[in-house]
């Protein structure tokens, strides 16, 4: 090479060759002719004191790039084959394009026609090559892997963060499930107790009756010991005293045979033990690749209109709430019927069906079995998926519960009106955003709410105001505006950067580029639009109608 000295720690063109076995970088001062070797200052004095190595001729540090260097040096690779460590590479194999000692050669290269010897033919053989050009591509490649291998690091402190994530989730899970034990315990303590105080009740009541017998017979006694030497007395106190017998004999008779009905004993559920036992851990953990982000409009690839009309529903069907599940099932919110279902899409039919106490809005996933799901009863209503729907805890509010969003142990509900609120999952509200810090009016006809792809913001479509941005802490940040824009109602997310609205009116489902804000285009013809909902897996947008026994899915491309 033309050019040497320092450019970096770990490209320096003439190394120590001593150090380097040591794993030490570090530039050479000298050149001896006879080793073929670099040496250091240090090294330089060890190559000294050995008698034969005294007479060396050696070149100095300051003729490394001049011409008088190439005349001076043995035209001899001075690199060692890394399988054959005592002998030089200085054979070339240009059928493979490949440098390697004689003894390589001979094993791996016997067969090959164009074999030369690059101390013999190297004229010829630099003809070809050009050093900087070569180096320049090292170079680019190097800074290339640097920001590779940057990235990498930056991934490994993501994937720290996600995992320290992942373990506050876990021990949320677990407090979650502490709740549910608690609730179960203060039913069971309820019922026990309500038991008990029947069962008291009655004894206490039993115990009254047997001292009304025990106070006529008392009398009687009493009676009959008086009427002693009074014949007659005695002959009456011996007739009367013989109803108060019978009575206190069927009493005592009686108490006997219903002791039994009063005992309260605790039986436990083994079912209870034997689910938990049957669980390993609290879930699946899964290691996912971080989602390439697209930024061009998504490509219909077919459209079909799905009946979701169960066969127990009594009225038309008016699903106001949709999400999908892990593996794909659609879990909808059927305001009308006051039921969710879980629905099958490649069956097209209804897996289970949970009837509810009030009417369902917006549905939000918790964690992987685990939903919520917003009542116009003022309460959220907490939902287990599996082989069924089952209910569990419920959130008792003081406000109206429409659109429903969850992130880092806090729901995000609208009212379907001028405010939202961001409540713990125990239901204590933290925060109820009405404005902004101007004191303008953010919302005016809330709807549907939705996490951003990066989880930092929240989208909330507004019927009047359009899609309007706020950060996890409820601080307003924009409002999306396009005249593509009808009454919004639903809006989703598919987790590469992109935003799905569509609206009441007649419209069309709206892609939101979701860094620039900006329009990337129209798909489909929406009238009456509740929700919309984004499955990652297979590319599949459902849209929700209101009044309607049938919802539409895409699957896109």
């Amino acid at each position: 090479m033309a050019n040497g000295g320092i450019g970096s720690d770990e490209f320096v063109n003439f190394k120590c060759c001593l150090c380097e076995k040591k794993n030490i970088t570090k530039e050479a001062d000298i050149y001896c002719v006879e080793c073929q070797d670099y040496y250091c200052s240090s090294c330089t004095d060890f190559h000294k004191l050995f008698p034969l190595m005294s007479t060396h001729q050696v070149i100095d540090k300051s003729s490394f790039n001049t011409v008088s260097l190439q005349k001076s040096l043995p035209c001899f690779p001075v690199e060692k084959c890394e399988v054959h460590k005592s002998k030089l590479l200085d054979m070339y194999c240009a059928d493979h394009d490949d440098v390697a000692c004689a003894t390589c050669i001979a094993i791996k290269h016997r067969t090959c026609q164009h074999i030369h010897s690059i101390p013999d033919e190297v004229d010829d053989l630099c003809k070809e090559i050009d050093a900087d050009k070569i180096n320049i591509e090292v170079i680019r490649i190097k800074t290339k892997i640097e920001e590779a291998e940057r990235v990498k690091k930056f991934l490994i402190k993501e994937l720290n963060a996600q995992k320290a994530k992942a373990a506050d989730s876990i021990r949320q899970y677990r407090k979650e499930m502490e709740v549910l034990l608690d609730t179960l315990e203060k039913a069971t303590l309820e019922t026990l107790e309500e038991k008990y105080k029947n069962g008291r009740e009655k004894l206490e009541n039993e115990i009254k009756n047997l001292h009304r017998h025990i106070d006529k017979l008392k009398l009687s006694s009493q009676k009959l010991t008086k009427s002693v030497g009074n014949k007659a007395q005695e002959f009456v106190a011996v007739k009367t005293s013989r109803k108060p017998i019978i009575e206190a004999t069927e009493a005592e008779a009686e108490s006997v045979t219903n002791s039994s009905d009063v005992k309260v004993e605790f039986i436990a559920d083994s079912s209870i033990k034997d689910a938990l036992q049957d669980f390993k851990t609290f879930g699946s953990i899964s290691v996912s690749k971080t989602e390439n982000i697209r930024d061009k409009m998504y490509v219909v690839k077919s459209k079909k209109q799905v009946n979701i009309k169960h066969q127990n529903d009594k009225k038309t069907c008016n699903v106001s709430g949709s999400c999908f599940t892990d593996d794909g099932l659609l879990f909808l919110a059927d305001n009308n019927n006051k039921t969710l279902k879980l629905f099958d899409l490649s069956s097209e039919s209804t897996k289970d069906k949970l009837n509810l106490e009030a009417s369902p809005y917006r549905i939000c996933q918790i964690s992987k079995n685990i939903f919520a799901v917003s009542l116009d009863n003022y309460n959220i209503q907490f939902v287990t998926t599996g082989n069924k729907l089952i209910t569990t805890r419920q959130l008792k509010l003081d406000h109206a519960c429409y659109g429903l969003a969850y992130k880092d142990n806090k729901l995000f509900i609208s009212d379907s009106g001028t405010a939202l609120y961001i409540h713990d999952m125990n239901g204590i509200l933290s925060k109820k955003i009405t404005t902004d810090k101007q004191g303008n009016a953010i919302f005016k006809n809330n709807r549907d709410i939705s996490v951003s792809s990066d989880g930092k913001m929240i989208y909330v479509p507004d019927y009047d105001k359009g899609l309007i941005v706020l950060d996890l802490e409820g601080n307003y940040k924009t409002t999306i505006t396009d005249p593509d824009f009808v009454s919004l109602q639903g809006v989703c997310i598919d987790k590469r950067g992109n935003i799905f609205v569509c609206g009441w009116g007649k419209s069309k489902i709206v892609q939101i580029n979701e860094k620039t804000s900006g329009k990337l285009g129209v798909f489909g013809n929406v009238c009456y639009g509740l929700s919309c909902i984004f499955h990652l897996k297979h590319n599949r947008l459902a849209v929700t109608y209101g009044s309607s026994d049938t919802i539409e899915v895409y699957d896109l491309l």
